[in-house]
């Protein structure tokens, strides 16, 4: 079978939710993928969770990695692995809709887009949704991508051949991996375009990396001046423009989080893209 679609999964000691994950990928109405959980020496019931589903369906493959450096260490060697066209990324935590790659890639191919994204949902750790998406701004290029953040990692579709060997080797240099790779691939003269539905949901758990808000922005810093090579003058005002949308995009994110949607995960996923605006 002709894969469209390599996605790409980190696990480690994510037996709570992985099946659940998995099972938005099985579920998808666009059925050309490939699922490549990389595991990075769980102890839990992971690994027979994965090795359940893969005896089950061989579209999805397993592959250890005892030699784990973190989520985009996992990342980079599935992407090695990868036999797609497009690339896509969804955590062992996180959800889609059932009609998230249809959608996207039908996006993608209509227009010649090489890099989309879409908006996405908060969830909780039981499943209950915010009640309203997160939205994110229409498109991003290099400039608007040191100025503004709105690229999820799990809802981002992008070409296999944008990934070259540098963007790959930047692991470790940096907390902020994905964002880091978005912005080297904007560099290049790609922009990214956003489809502007919730397609995804994002699980906010105790152990979020994300929480981490000050290691997060100065990671960012770091990037712009290390690995972008921005100038000083320039990279200040970059950075103070993005500051300000980080704390615009968290006051919506906190309005919209204090009050929970009623609606469950399990509710909204039988219902498929139908519920999405």
């Amino acid at each position: 079978m002709m894969v469209t679609v390599s996605i790409v999964m980190p696990a480690f000691n994510s037996s709570a939710y992985i099946k659940e994950s998995i099972n938005s990928v099985l579920n998808q109405s666009f059925q050309s993928w490939e699922l490549l959980v990389v595991d990075g020496g769980s102890k839990d019931h992971t690994l027979s969770i994965v090795r359940e589903i893969e005896t089950a369906d061989s579209r999805v493959r397993l592959i250890n990695n005892l030699n784990d450096r973190g989520p985009a260490h996992a990342r980079a060697k599935a992407i090695a692995h990868a036999k797609g066209k497009y690339i896509a990324f969804l955590d062992a935590d996180d959800l889609w809709l059932p009609e998230k790659l249809a959608l996207q890639i039908e996006f993608m191919s209509e227009n010649n887009y090489l890099f989309s994204y879409t908006s996405y949902r908060k969830m909780d750790a039981t499943g209950v949704l915010a009640s309203c998406a997160l939205s994110t701004h229409s498109s991003f290029n290099f400039i608007s991508g040191l100025t503004r953040r709105g690229i999820g990692s799990p809802t981002v579709v992008i070409s296999r051949d944008l990934f070259d060997s540098y963007i790959l080797g930047t692991i470790g240099k940096s907390h902020g991996e994905e964002t880091l790779w978005w912005l080297l691939i904007l560099k290049k003269g790609v922009r990214a375009y956003g489809l502007l539905k919730p397609l995804a949901l994002y699980r906010d758990t105790p152990y979020s990396l994300s929480k981490k808000v000050l290691r997060n922005q100065t990671t960012v810093w770091h990037s712009y001046r290390n690995e972008l090579g921005v100038p000083i003058l320039f990279a200040f005002a970059a950075y103070f423009l993005y500051l300000i949308d980080v704390f615009i995009r968290r006051l919506r994110l906190k309005v919209c989080t204090s009050i929970k949607g009623k609606i469950l995960v399990t509710t909204l996923m039988s219902e498929g893209a139908v519920r999405v605006e």
